[in-house]
């Protein structure tokens, strides 16, 4: 018999789990450079919104008919991509003003780094860097916690 002391050191922490869910979300993502996926979790550890990066509603997917930018390498071409990073669509549908975490699959690019900037989220936690630091600045300049998981 699996006693209660041994079922909880199996458990995985928070942040392996959060982050296993927003690799669920990107598994959803419709751009052919990166599946991203994003869940933004309040401080009582409930998931409030989920993001992963597509192309706006009603437009073609970008994995039927690639976008200018599909042929760029990540982190380039940002400004011909039509797809909208998961960090942005989560914050779309987000209704909470209360503290928040964001669970990303890889760190935000430096235009949804001023956008978390200017949000109530106080701590990121990452599985994967990003190619540019110039977001992570921006994020520690806001006082935002960050974590890599890997």
């Amino acid at each position: 018999m699996t006693s209660l002391y041994q079922r909880q050191q199996s458990q995985k922490n928070k942040d392996e789990y959060f982050l296993q869910i927003a690799n669920t979300v990107a598994t959803r993502a419709t751009c052919p450079r990166r599946k991203v996926g994003c869940v933004l979790v309040d401080s009582k550890q409930h998931i409030v919104a989920t993001g992963y990066n597509g192309v706006p509603s009603g437009f073609t997917h970008c994995t039927d008919v690639p976008c200018e930018g599909a042929e760029y390498p990540s982190g380039t071409g940002l400004d011909v991509c039509e797809a909208i990073h998961a960090e942005v669509n989560a914050f779309l549908q987000l209704r909470s003003d209360d503290e928040l975490t964001a669970y990303v699959t890889i760190m935000p690019c430096f235009p949804c780094a001023k956008m978390m900037a200017n949000s109530n989220i106080t701590r990121l936690v990452a599985a994967e860097e990003y190619v540019h630091n110039q977001s992570i600045e921006m994020l520690q300049k806001a006082g935002i916690l960050i974590n890599i998981v890997k």
